[in-house]
């Protein structure tokens, strides 16, 4: 799963949203408004349960997702979703 698991629940690998230390439980912005735009949101999905739709990889970070979304938008002649993600993966050991 890509969320980050905390003893409070899942949170973002890319920090887009965090539990909030000042009330266990909730988070400190709305995962929705959060997850959609990220290119790493599969918005294909019915339901919104976080688990599914976060197609981020588990050791991403904020710096290497801006620097792969980058390379991808630069190098790709239509660039969707499901493309990002590939690259992404085949990236990852970079």
């Amino acid at each position: 799963m890509p969320l980050r698991q905390t003893q409070y629940g899942g949170v973002c690998p890319l920090e887009r949203f965090e539990i909030d230390g000042a009330a266990p439980g909730s988070y400190t912005r709305d995962p929705v408004e959060a997850c959609i735009p990220c290119n790493f949101a599969d918005i294909r999905q019915k339901d919104f349960v976080l688990e599914k739709i976060c197609q981020c990889l588990s050791n991403m970070t904020l710096s290497r997702y801006d620097q792969l979304r980058r390379e991808y938008v630069s190098t790709a002649a239509e660039p969707t979703r499901p493309g990002f993600w590939r690259f992404a993966r085949e990236r990852a050991g970079d």
